[in-house]
């Protein structure tokens, strides 16, 4: 007679066992492994520790450059604000040179008049200044007149100048009225001390300029007339 043995089916607990096993499996592992550091002179707590120190000096290294950082951008800013104000406290003093300097040939000026160095005395051609205006061919001129006289009398007269030079390669003089951008012919003076004239000159295309010749006819005949030359300026390179 055959027996029937009846085993009950329970799923779950074969799946608890494997997964005790693979559990054990892993703690075993991980403490073999901790086991096996341990034996190797690996300490954790110390390991932990010495990253958490790590870790703060990282901290206090990166503060320091974010500071040195911040410091460094403060003194770039000071330097240039003194090198502003270095430049403006130049640019100030060479105004002020500048100013000294018109000054004291202002001072040789008016010296010049009151008691000139050469004693001559009368009429004269204190300067003819001739420099560009910014227009081809055109230029600007000034002319200044003195007297120096121990009595108050008046000067007077009139006063015309001429560009010597070169056209076409032969000599050419061109008179005032042939180059002066003003309407008058000559200039008419009535002065005690001193008396400027001013305006521009036009030259002619592809002439060029080598001298100016200014010439100073006193009315009332009891001057003699003066006539200076006047050497062109040499255009700077």
């Amino acid at each position: 007679m055959t027996r029937l043995v009846v085993t009950p089916h329970r799923p779950w607990h074969f799946r608890l066992v494997i997964g005790g096993l693979l559990l054990a499996a892993v703690l075993s592992g991980w403490g073999l492994f901790e086991y096996g550091r341990y034996r190797a002179g690996f300490d954790t707590m110390a390991a932990q520790q010495e990253q958490g120190e790590l870790n703060r000096q990282n901290a206090e290294l990166h503060q320091e450059i974010v500071t040195l950082r911040e410091e460094k951008a403060m003194l770039e800013r000071s330097i240039q604000i003194d090198r502003q104000a270095y430049k403006a406290l130049e640019a100030t003093v060479g105004g002020l040179q500048a100013e000294i300097a018109d000054f004291k040939s202002e001072l040789a000026f008016y010296r010049g008049i009151v008691s000139p160095k050469d004693a001559q005395q009368g009429l004269r051609v204190e300067t003819f200044e001739i420099s560009a205006n910014g227009v081809e061919n055109s230029f600007r001129y000034k002319l200044v007149l003195t007297q120096v006289l121990k009595s108050d009398r008046l000067a007077r007269g009139r006063a015309t100048f001429e560009v010597e030079g070169l056209l076409d390669g032969q000599n050419k003089t061109l008179l005032q009225h042939e180059v002066s951008a003003d309407a008058t012919k000559f200039f008419t003076f009535n002065f005690k001390y001193f008396q400027n004239f001013e305006g521009d000159l036009t030259l002619p295309a592809g002439f060029i300029p080598l001298r100016v010749v200014i010439k100073v006819d006193p009315a009332g005949g009891n001057t003699d007339k003066v006539e200076k030359i006047v050497e062109w300026p040499v255009e700077e390179a």
